[in-house]
């Protein structure tokens, strides 16, 4: 991975950010990430599905079906 930050647009809707970012609301206040599966990295919302935006929750996912 290079020096700095790596934004990875997802097919499926989401934003993953990889590196040191400050990550601010419209009104410029902080905004903690939950804790994620791999330190340094956040993804973000990008399909609107999202319960916990503006954070990937995975909502786009499809919802398995009963056999």
């Amino acid at each position: 991975m290079p020096d700095g930050v790596v934004v990875t647009v997802k097919a499926k809707g989401s934003i993953v950010i990889e590196g040191p970012i400050d990550l601010r609301d419209q009104d410029g206040n902080p905004i903690q990430p939950p804790p994620g599966k791999k330190p340094g990295s956040i993804k973000l919302c990008g399909c609107g599905l999202s319960l916990s935006k503006p954070f990937c929750d995975g909502s786009h996912n499809p919802t398995p079906r009963a056999p």
